[in-house]
């Protein structure tokens, strides 16, 4: 049985938090010329070595872009504009709503009016690998190299970084958002009402069976005090993160969040974990909760919004969220984080949690482009800390100000808009960070959305020590291999899903379990652990 002790937040043995004092696109160095065929490129002389404007005779280039629900015109954007009087560079933006987006992009590069630029471009490791092998995407490497030292310090600090978005051709065909600290990495937390407890004398639960009786006692014994059974031990959305936040109880889930149904098992081996005799013990713990009311019985149908609605009545005894906030100033701070709990053998790993790479294939340079070498100047600036301010927090004196400590914090016309607007809708008037997947440095010192909430922090440093050693990166597949997997996958995870809410409600008696097992191996999930062995061992 594997054991997992609290350790350190390693991954891949670097520091989580980025040092970038001396990294940003202002270095002093000129970087060397750009050769196609050992000769200088002509759109390389355009480039400046440092600092701005970064061409001395303007650029227009065209870019395609995912828009956001809540952003506004993306022409009428502050920062775009501000940056594009600073770079001589303007960008004339071809944005597309984000639910029809894919489509279009895929007729472009499928042959169609390729822009200049693929930017939020929500590009999959198949097409990185099938159209960057084609040509239609330029690769990025000696680029980086020579006009990117923001994005160069990131992969020296963290080379995991660069092996995650490079392809087996050795190739680099896109570039990624970055998270460099911990809560946003950590999709959702452990959350439980402290209030509840109190009231029962109960402590925070440490252990699955501890977890189970304070449960039953949120049920049975009335702790909201109306004299009514109506409080829910668990409740979630239709995504029924629970079980996420429980595998890692019996050991599973070993390497995060980022490929479901694999990680690495006790013999070093990638292992489909989903059909381990562990991940038995994992559902018979969860069909008993379910069994005795301990879990919302309508949690695999309801969407956010129904779930969130019963938080906000006061009705939700435990939950699996980003932070509290979502639940509203009347009952967020009923709720405290909750460790990563103890299983029947002893394991106490938190999984869900997502690499350094939070998002691939945000941002791509086609073969149509005239001006690469100012392109990735363009775009490296937002993976330094000034350009990750400029991005995030917008215009100083006007979307946000400088505290007397040197923080930063949003203006009342972004976190008190006199229109109404959200958060999100306020600064995506002046910048499209608001929806992510974007080419950026995400930090903690100005990201200022659920992620810097104090919940958030909070329950990520709790969970910190139990978090997997080793988080599996978006490592890219070779075309015949990421072929087979299309082939395999869809169907896999589908009845391997399936198959949970089933043996959870009852539906698939747990006697069926090795039937199930038998099923997968059918399917090809021997062949699909194959596939991810092979690109892991090569990634490493």
């Amino acid at each position: 049985m594997m054991k997992f002790k609290s350790r350190d937040m390693v991954l891949g043995a670097t520091s989580l938090l980025l040092l970038v004092g001396g990294c940003s696109s202002e270095s002093n160095n000129a970087p060397a010329p750009a050769q196609q065929n050992g000769k200088e490129s002509a759109s390389a002389k355009e480039v400046t070595a440092s600092g701005f404007p970064i061409v001395n005779t303007p650029v227009t280039l065209t870019a395609m872009a995912a828009k956001f629900s809540t952003h506004g015109e993306w022409k009428d954007m502050k920062v775009l504009n501000e940056y594009a009087k600073k770079t001589n560079i303007t960008i004339n933006w071809q944005t597309v709503p984000e639910n029809a987006f894919e489509e279009k992009r895929n007729i472009a590069l499928a042959g169609g009016d390729l822009p200049d630029v693929f930017y939020r471009a929500k590009l999959t490791p198949y097409d990185e690998v099938n159209y960057g092998s084609q040509g239609v995407l330029l690769p990025l490497n000696q680029l980086i190299d020579q006009y990117a030292p923001n994005l160069k310090a990131l992969f020296q600090k963290y080379p995991e970084l660069k092996r995650s978005i490079t392809a087996p051709d050795g190739n680099i065909y896109s570039l990624p958002q970055v998270a460099d600290y911990l809560a946003p990495r950590i999709g959702s937390k452990q959350f439980i009402n402290k209030k509840w407890l109190d009231q029962l004398k109960l402590a925070v639960p440490t252990t699955t069976e501890e977890y189970y009786q304070v449960l039953k006692a949120f049920k049975d014994k009335d702790p909201n005090g109306n004299g009514k059974a109506d409080e829910i031990g668990w409740s979630g959305d239709k995504s029924m993160t629970l079980w996420a936040g429980l595998r890692g109880s019996w050991g599973l889930g070993t390497a995060g969040d980022k490929n479901a149904n694999i990680d690495i098992g006790p013999d070093g081996k990638i292992r489909f974990y989903t059909m381990d005799p562990n991940y038995k013990g994992l559902l018979e713990y969860l069909n008993k909760l379910y069994k005795e009311g301990l879990i919302d019985k309508e949690v695999f149908t309801q969407e956010t919004a129904q779930f969130l609605a019963k938080g906000t009545e006061g009705l939700v005894g435990s939950l699996h969220v980003s932070n509290t906030g979502i639940l509203g100033p009347k009952y967020m701070d009923d709720y405290v984080p909750m460790p990563a709990l103890k299983g029947p053998n002893g394991d106490h790993l938190y999984s869900p949690v997502n690499p350094l790479t939070q998002v691939q294939g945000t941002f791509a340079i086609t073969k149509n482009n005239k001006h690469p070498e100012a392109t990735i100047r363009w775009v490296d600036y937002f993976y330094g800390e000034e350009g990750s301010k400029f991005f995030r927090m917008g215009i100083e004196g006007e979307t946000y100000e400088t505290l007397p400590d040197g923080n930063v914090q949003y203006k009342d016309l972004i976190v008190k808009n006199p229109k109404g607007l959200s958060l999100d809708q306020a600064i995506g008037q002046y910048t499209p960070w608001p929806g992510g997947g974007l080419p950026q440095l995400l930090t903690e010192k100005y990201d200022k959305t659920g992620n810097s909430h104090p919940a958030a922090l909070a329950g990520a440093k709790l969970l910190q020590p139990d978090i997997p050693k080793d988080v599996f990166p978006s490592f890219l597949f070779a075309k015949d291999e990421q072929d087979r997997l299309n082939a395999l996958s869809s169907d896999i995870t589908t009845y391997v899903n399936e198959s949970r809410v089933k043996f959870i409600t009852g539906a698939l008696p747990l006697t069926e379990y090795d039937n199930y097992v038998a099923t997968l191996k059918k399917m090809g999930a021997e062949e699909l652990r194959g596939i991810y062995q092979k690109a892991y061992d090569r990634y490493k």
